[in-house]
């Protein structure tokens, strides 16, 4: 190992065979990333290209994407084989890749040395003002809600959000300015390899629960997280964060708090869309209006605005670039009213498509379109994303889909889980504990026909999942 890098050397330095540094990144020129489909590792591995670096990439599955990555100037291989890192000088690999994965193991066989994504995004942060969004829920809005307001303000910022934004160039940009913005996740104490000034954590809550334990293994990767803050930096709070738990102040910094430091009024305008005034412990107040759905967005506007004016950034300049946020694809998306004629009915349905897969998200997405769409009956097609998540929040997600007019539940997505075979048991019990409004339809690549069978002109068609439900929504959507 390299005597300068702590974990392997990743910048070129002696004894490692690196021809050439990119200068922007000080990382190595020819990089191959292992997951390269992942929502984050996609970004990274586009942002790297950017900047000069010869990029590659495997994933074990085909990706739709292929041609977005080609036109980055990335070779993807849709398999993983020892022959795609022959020519690599740095390997990246996604925290779901494990080390005996092919590709890694050649590298490690080697000397070419191997980083997390986190490990990566931690060397991108380190000459730069880092700001690292953590979180249970909302960090990929929040993240990609501050990349827009700074760059509305001219502050040129990077950022990388494990998402689709609908108002970024990308799910990734370098800038030239500050800060350098990047989702945080918690899972695997990835945050924990991240170098930032300004450290955030939207809110807190039990999942994941398959690494952590139990909710104190939670709280104390999210306090080792704040502890992470760099001197004299800043840790930003969610409403109702400070009272969690006990959370460490950073070494000659302070802690700000949204509801105490900056507020948010909430109102609705005739449109749908909320509007009030933001106010700030210093006296600023500023108008703004936020199309996106429910309560909770308005919470994480709250954060985005604290974190923004943290950073420098006048109140009402931000303000008024907040109506031109369009959120982040899968984020209670709105894909507006589909016809029922695909489905030989007549009349129409609107159509939202969600990541929700945690069941305060469920609530939270539940409680927005009643909100929106009053009197309207509501359609949930869910579905759960890990054996091990649906059986520790089970009576979570039945009480939340028990409030719903119809529940469609596609077969878990199994990902990570130790006991992938329980999968349909558990499935069926949650069916029946939800009620006779729910129903199992089978994959959810396949549950567009059972969709259509219980549509009514009217409905509104919620859309929720983190597995490979993503696309049912868009193909529902082109199908009309």
């Amino acid at each position: 190992r390299c005597s300068r890098c702590r974990g392997g050397c990743a910048a070129g330095h002696a004894g490692y065979g690196v021809t050439s540094v990119c200068p922007g990144t000080a990382l190595p020129e020819r990089i191959h990333c292992v997951g390269i489909g992942g929502g984050g590792m996609g970004p990274l591995a586009r942002l790297l290209a950017s900047q000069g670096h010869r990029v590659t990439g495997s994933d074990q599955s085909e990706l739709a994407d292929v041609k977005r990555f080609e036109e980055c100037g990335i070779r993807v291989q849709c398999c993983h084989s020892v022959d795609n890192v022959a020519d690599a000088e740095l390997l990246i690999r996604s925290a779901a890749v494990p080390e005996e994965n092919p590709e890694v193991g050649a590298a490690l066989a080697s000397t070419v040395p191997v980083l997390k994504y986190s490990e990566a995004l931690g060397r991108l942060m380190q000459n730069r003002q880092g700001v690292a969004v953590a979180g249970t829920h909302g960090k990929t809005t929040v993240t990609a809600l501050l990349a827009h307001l700074l760059r509305g303000v001219g502050l040129d910022p990077g950022w990388i959000v494990g998402g689709d934004p609908l108002t970024l160039p990308d799910a990734a940009g370098w800038g030239h300015g500050k800060p350098f913005i990047v989702e945080a996740c918690e899972f695997d104490r990835s945050f924990l390899n991240l170098h930032y000034d300004i450290a955030v954590v939207t809110n807190v809550g039990c999942d994941h629960m398959d690494y952590f334990g139990d909710r104190e293994g939670v709280h104390e990767a999210f306090c080792q997280f704040a502890q992470g803050v760099a001197p004299g930096g800043v840790l930003v709070l969610g409403r109702g964060v400070r009272d969690t738990m006990d959370w460490p102040t950073p070494p000659g910094g302070r802690i700000l708090e949204v509801g105490k430091d900056l507020s948010v009024d909430i109102g609705s305008s005739q449109s749908g869309a909320a509007e009030g005034v933001v106010h700030t412990s210093g006296g600023d107040k500023s108008a703004y209006q936020l199309s996106l759905l429910g309560a909770h967005s308005v919470d994480n506007l709250a954060v985005a605005l604290l974190v923004a004016t943290v950073v420098g950034a006048p109140l009402r300049e931000l303000t008024r670039e907040v109506s031109n946020f369009n959120g982040v694809a899968r984020r209670l998306q709105d894909l507006g009213e589909q016809s029922l004629s695909q489905f030989d009915k007549s009349g129409s349905y609107r159509l939202i498509d969600d990541f929700a897969h945690h069941p305060d998200a469920l609530e939270a997405a539940e409680s927005a379109l009643r909100a929106r769409f009053p009197g309207r009956r509501l359609v949930a097609v869910f579905q759960p994303h890990q054996v091990s998540r649906t059986e520790e929040a089970f009576d979570g997600f039945c009480s939340i889909l028990g409030r719903f007019d119809e529940v469609l539940l596609c077969d878990i997505f199994v990902a990570r889980d130790a006991h992938p075979e329980r999968a349909d048991s558990v499935l069926h019990r949650l069916d029946e504990r939800v009620g006779p409004q729910s129903q199992c339809v089978g994959p959810a690549w396949n549950a567009a026909q059972a969709v259509g069978s219980v549509l009514m002109d009217g409905d509104i068609c919620l859309v929720m999942g983190a597995g490979d439900i993503d696309g049912l929504a868009g193909n529902l959507a082109r199908a009309d």
